[in-house]
């Protein structure tokens, strides 16, 4: 078996990211990090899930090294590790906004 090369290793990296970002309450909980550190009791209900799921959903978001925590008593703080994902996450957007409007254009165009 080779050894990975940097290449090998950064495609993975991305693919456990992109896998993160694969889910749309992941993609909420990051949107509610964007204004800063937020703690678990407080994310739950607004995400609209129990604490013990959403700690399912943090726990991809920290594997693939997106969050990082912070432990105060019995309260756990999660906080975006590098603020840079948004820039990625927002360019994306601007993507698939593209796409959609291009989609919809389609439906009217033919009567949909």
């Amino acid at each position: 078996m080779r050894a990975q090369t940097p290449a090998d290793r950064m495609y993975r990296l991305h693919a456990a990211v992109c896998r993160a970002l694969g889910h749309p309450k992941r993609m909420q909980i990051l949107d509610l990090l964007r204004t800063g550190e937020e703690c678990v009791c407080r994310l739950a209900p607004r995400v609209g899930v129990t604490e013990s799921h959403l700690s399912q959903l943090l726990a991809s978001l920290r594997a693939a090294g997106l969050v990082e925590t912070r432990r105060e008593g019995h309260s756990v703080y999660y906080r975006v590790r590098d603020r840079r994902i948004f820039e990625a996450i927002d360019r994306m957007r601007e993507i698939l906004a593209d796409q959609l409007a291009h989609v919809d254009g389609l439906a009217l165009a033919f009567g949909r």
